[in-house]
């Protein structure tokens, strides 16, 4: 018997489940999405709640990893898809000032997919991005050591650009 956090639930499997979000994001609609595994909108909302209950429970991290690998494999964006992209397809700094612009810009209201348009990136993009460049600082120490200075230096770029960190801090309640 397999792991039963694993087993498919409304008849839609992880890697399914998987595959209608990277396609959303990709830019199918959901309802036309969701036809390719078979199942109408009600199910789909009871599936996908289940999926996200077991991957927020999952102390393991089983799900989210199996969830990533083919999420990242059927999404496709501007970039296409995760096996397309590299560092001539997107620059290490480009995607490492493009994560500090979400972080610093997300904490003043703005939209973070809003964000990621400035940099030229979709949701599968940047999560297809991120996957190559997490993967090569895995086996590159220098590229990680580069990411630190790179957060630090584009964080008082965009902190300075709006007025500081918090720009809310005139509020009170």
């Amino acid at each position: 018997m397999g792991n039963p956090l694993l087993e498919p639930f409304e008849g839609v499997t992880l890697e399914q489940w998987a595959d209608v979000n990277a396609a959303v994001v990709s830019g199918t609609p959901l309802e036309e999405a969701i036809k390719t595994i078979g199942v109408d909108m009600p199910r789909w909302d009871r599936a996908n709640s289940e999926w996200l209950t077991r991957m927020r429970n999952d102390t393991t991290f089983t799900i989210s990893k199996i969830y990533g690998a083919a999420f990242n494999k059927s999404s496709s964006g501007n970039l296409g898809s995760g096996s397309q992209v590299s560092s001539d397809s997107y620059p290490f700094e480009k995607w490492v000032e493009a994560m500090v612009a979400q972080d610093v810009l997300g904490k003043q209201g703005r939209d973070a997919q809003d964000i990621l348009k400035d940099f030229g990136l979709t949701v599968s993009d940047y999560s297809n991005v991120s996957a190559y460049w997490n993967g090569k600082m895995m086996t590159d120490f220098n590229i990680a050591m580069r990411m630190q200075e790179l957060l630090m230096q584009y964080k008082q770029k965009y902190e300075s650009m709006s007025g500081g960190s918090d720009s809310n801090a005139d509020i009170t309640f």
